[in-house]
């Protein structure tokens, strides 16, 4: 019976693939490059249309080199030198013509194996350029010129005329991947989820003839976060590149020390530039008058982040006002500003290093290189490489130093600035969590001290506020994220954000205040060292954190949740936080404990005063706490009242109004009622914006 054919793919002819792409590299596969000998071998697979293997290419290459340019959409260039050999000749049926995709190897022999076989480090798919041929008696050479797919689109023209239209609401991210296509692309490798509101920003119109290479970069950078073109496999990708956030960034792809003398230490030399005359920290972006309304659209972003070099405090104002005729809203000009305002102030510290060559690497890419003057360890973007394929190759790689700038809000920002500072003014949403603080946990600031406040745009999904102590200062900075409240309700004396009760903003600024306040009471250099369970648990028990707990829906039933949380609460009280929503919960409900052992008011306020006598709080600051000399015991008491503690009966009671919180009808009842969202924080009550710190806004 004959056997069918199966057509094979590349993994089947070449062992130990890497392509780059993988999250992880392995440990193999690192330990391969880090040998004290290399024994290379450069492969050549060439691909049909259908992805079908012509042929393998093994001990024909004499050199070679590979360029990658991650600020270009032709990411990636190859120039190969083979010797001559009859069946490669340039010629309509040779696998050296048209339409031949050409993936490139380089293979590392792991020594460490036997048999010893190669790890093969996948360096490009690519098409043929150009080949020459070489033939005298000193010489009998081919040599091939290669690029990525994108050189295919290179010159090609539109056929029809192409419209996109503003009022479609087009998402940036679809709209590229859908001409690609139309185009005739058909592989495609990672695609970018649509971002809201990042929708083609104006009718786009270009008439046949326009080179689609134009028309591409044009609806990549109408946002400015991205970057598309070929991946290593050949596939278009689209990527955002938008490490505004330490968040946001992935994890380094390799550590570059040239102070280490061991072989894991790959550098060759190093070299580091500062361009700091075109450093900017403050960008004005105007766009295009509308003729029906006069309205100019404008943004405006400004480096604030106290801990970049480059911030208005460290060197001054230094603005740049760019004009950009395609942009027709505020939020368009507020993106480009933010923008152009991280290329300003990050990218003008470049290295260029010289290393063993580290194949898998990637254009945007992030690595870590130690300074081998200051020995200072900092992280970089790949912008460029080369690698030369020789047994004494080298690569080397141009990259920026990353800061991660939190830029200001522009004028699309000003009303809902304007509502929050009526609400810390009017309304108590600082000092009514003090004054909560104060009456349950018996602490407060000195009143001696300035709390910056800030407002950026980070990015919607993080936090909407944080407080940041430092240990030069005795002031701190609190910092409000408009991007996570642009949904303020004005009118919401609560500061209702559209986002859950919980994310009020009077509740959110008081949890901050509990930070802010315990900062200036105990000091920073106690408070750094205590664990994050208390920090958090008893920020969240003093506005309550039912709704966070009634968010938790991964399990079958409450008594399995209950289980869950203890269990997580008892490793907290190990030193375990992951900072997920369990997290926060299982911190809340360790404080309810603590609360429910104390049992009233006098004895909860004492707890908190008994903690300056803490010396090492990550050891002892729960018996501390309690009165207790026995660290383990006041965990096991912890647990204990964790698995009885009357709060679980409300927190599953979703006809119950009160929040849970310290001040609630089921802790210390201050109101003799029930506190619900609306009132955990009576807002008639205000009468300060700050009981213990002196405000100053970061304009």
């Amino acid at each position: 019976m004959p056997i069918d054919y199966v057509k094979p793919n590349y993994n089947e002819v070449l062992p130990n693939i890497i392509t780059g792409l993988e999250g992880d590299v392995s440990g193999r596969a690192a330990s391969t490059l880090r040998q004290p000998i290399r024994n290379l071998e450069t492969t050549i697979q060439i691909l049909g249309d259908n992805d079908e293997i012509i042929d393998t290419i093994t001990g024909k290459v004499i050199s070679g080199s590979i360029s990658y340019d991650g600020t270009s959409l032709i990411r990636r260039t190859g120039a190969l030198t083979m010797v001559v050999d009859p069946a490669y000749m340039p010629s309509p049926d040779s696998v050296l013509w048209f339409n031949k995709k050409f993936r490139v190897y380089q293979g590392v022999v792991d020594l460490s194996q036997y048999p010893h076989e190669a790890m093969n480090f996948l360096l490009g798919t690519f098409w043929l350029d150009e080949h020459t041929i070489n033939y005298n008696n000193e010489e009998r050479t081919i040599n091939l010129n290669l690029s990525d797919k994108m050189t295919r689109w290179d010159g090609v023209g539109l056929e029809t005329k192409l419209k996109l239209e503003e009022k479609q609401e087009i998402p940036a991210v679809t709209a590229i991947k859908s001409l690609v296509e139309s185009w005739g692309e058909t592989e495609f490798g990672y695609i970018e989820e649509p971002v809201d509101g990042q929708v083609i920003p104006y009718d786009y119109e270009k008439q046949p003839g326009t080179p689609v290479m134009d028309i591409i970069e044009d609806l990549r950078d109408m946002y400015k976060t991205y970057i598309c073109g070929y991946d290593v496999l050949g596939r278009f990708e689209i990527r955002r590149v938008d490490f505004q956030r330490e968040a946001d960034l992935p994890d380094p792809k390799w550590e570059f020390d040239a102070t280490r003398n061991d072989r894991a230490n790959l550098t060759l030399s190093f070299s580091e530039t500062y361009d700091l005359k075109d450093v900017k920290n403050r960008i004005m972006v105007v766009g295009s008058t509308s003729v029906k309304t006069g309205y100019t659209p404008m943004g405006t972003v400004q480096l604030t982040d106290i801990k970049s070099p480059y911030s208005i405090e460290a060197i001054g104002n230094k603005t740049k006002v760019i004009s950009n005729p395609d942009l027709t809203n505020d939020m368009q000009c507020v993106q480009q500003a933010a923008w152009e305002l991280y290329k300003a102030s990050t990218l003008q510290e470049t290295i260029t290093i010289s290393v063993a060559p580290v194949y898998f690497l990637q254009p945007n890419d992030i690595i870590t290189v130690t300074n081998p003057v200051t020995g200072k360890i900092f992280k970089y973007e790949i912008d460029k490489m080369s690698v030369d394929l020789g047994v004494d190759g080298t690569m080397e790689i141009d990259a920026h130093k990353i800061y991660f700038v939190r830029p200001s809000y522009g004028e699309w920002g000003t009303p809902t600035v304007n509502a929050i500072k009526r609400g810390i003014s009017n309304l108590g949403w600082l000092s009514l969590g003090e004054q909560r603080i104060k009456d349950t946990y018996g602490i407060m600031a000195s009143g001696k001290n300035i709390l910056f406040i800030q407002f950026d745009v980070e990015g919607k999904g993080g936090a909407q506020a944080w407080n940041q102590a430092y240990d030069t200062t005795y002031n701190q900075l609190m910092d409000i994220d408009l991007s996570d409240v642009e949904g303020l309700n004005t009118k919401s004396e609560s500061g209702d954000t559209g986002r859950s009760k919980g994310d009020y903003l009077d509740r959110v600024l008081a949890h901050e205040m509990f930070h802010a306040v315990c900062n200036d009471y105990y000091g920073y250099f106690k408070l750094v060292n205590w664990p994050t369970w208390w920090k958090e648990g008893f920020a969240e028990l003093l506005h309550g954190a039912k709704e966070r707990y009634q968010s938790i829906i991964s399990y079958q039933s409450s008594a399995e949740k209950r289980d869950a949380l203890i269990k997580r609460a008892a490793a907290q009280m190990n030193g375990q936080w992951e900072s997920a929503s369990e997290d926060y919960v299982s911190a809340y409900l360790i404080a309810c404990a603590l609360y429910y052992i104390l049992g009233n008011k006098q004895n909860l306020q004492a707890a908190f005063q008994r903690l300056e006598e803490v010396s090492n709080g990550s050891s002892e600051i729960l018996g501390t706490f309690l009165g207790m000399s026995d660290e383990d015991a006041a965990k096991q008491e912890v647990v204990s009242m964790m698995k009885t503690m009357p709060i679980w009966q409300y927190l599953d009671n979703e006809s119950d109004p009160d929040t849970g919180s310290i001040g609630g009808d089921h802790m210390l009842n201050i109101y003799g009622k029930a506190l619900d969202a609306d009132d955990v924080f009576n807002n008639e009550e205000a009468k300060s914006e700050s009981l213990g710190f002196k405000l100053s806004y970061i304009e």
